[in-house]
């Protein structure tokens, strides 16, 4: 497994998966009415808003990771800035989901009203981090490739010798140790799933292959 995957699923993507899963269900069965589903995901408009301003950062903002791997400050402020920024819009529907999910492994059945918290709570992180990052002028790619980049220098500071990781990026893991602490620790319900939004995110638009170091990729010619 790419170290990229094990970052997203320790950031929240299994709870982004669940909550797609949840939509496609509903969906499928009838649950809910097409207009109703689009509402509920925050209107079909956004959604299609929020694939389009991905697209155009990604495009605006091409991301190639810097030969020396080092993040810099501003790049790491950026990135917990569009955290901050999506988690303050989505934080307490999702952890509300959690609490249902929990409730739900205890016996409680599903129903129509969970399926549209899940609906609202994955379209609602959806546009919340599109609108993130077009505020911060960053492409998914580059907020990808940071958050791995820390990620991996935060689990390094208490290793002795640490191999492999900048010195500078250890300082700024241990300059932003109690931020990252948000997004790195924990259950599903962190910042860290606002990470998770980001890999699903990336992976539709062909970005995760920047965040791994690697070039971006853009949509072909001609594609919106």
């Amino acid at each position: 497994m790419s170290t990229g995957v094990k970052v997203a699923i320790g950031c929240g993507i299994a709870l982004v998966v669940v909550l797609i899963v949840m939509v496609v269900v509903a969906i499928a069965g009838g649950m809910l009415l097409k207009n109703k589903a689009g509402d509920l995901t925050g209107g079909l408009e956004a959604q299609a808003e929020a694939t389009r301003t991905v697209r155009r950062l990604e495009s605006e903002n091409p991301f190639t990771a810097p030969p020396d791997g080092v993040v810099g400050e501003e790049r790491a402020e950026r990135f917990l800035a569009v955290t901050d920024d999506a988690w303050d819009q989505v934080g307490d529907r999702v952890e509300e989901m959690a609490e249902r999910g929990r409730q739900m492994e205890e016996g409680d059945r599903a129903g129509v009203g969970d399926v549209a918290l899940g609906m609202r709570s994955l379209g609602g992180a959806r546009v919340a981090l599109a609108e993130a990052l077009e505020e911060r002028d960053s492409s998914v790619s580059e907020y990808l490739w940071t958050g791995i980049t820390l990620q991996r220098a935060y689990e390094s500071l208490d290793l002795p010798g640490a191999s492999g990781v900048p010195a500078e990026n250890l300082a700024l893991a241990g300059a932003h140790r109690g931020e990252l602490a948000e997004i790195f620790e924990g259950d599903d319900t962190d910042k860290g799933f606002i990470l998770g939004m980001a890999w699903t995110m990336g992976a539709g638009e062909g970005a995760v292959r920047g965040a791994l170091g690697m070039d971006t990729l853009r949509p072909p010619p001609g594609q919106p």
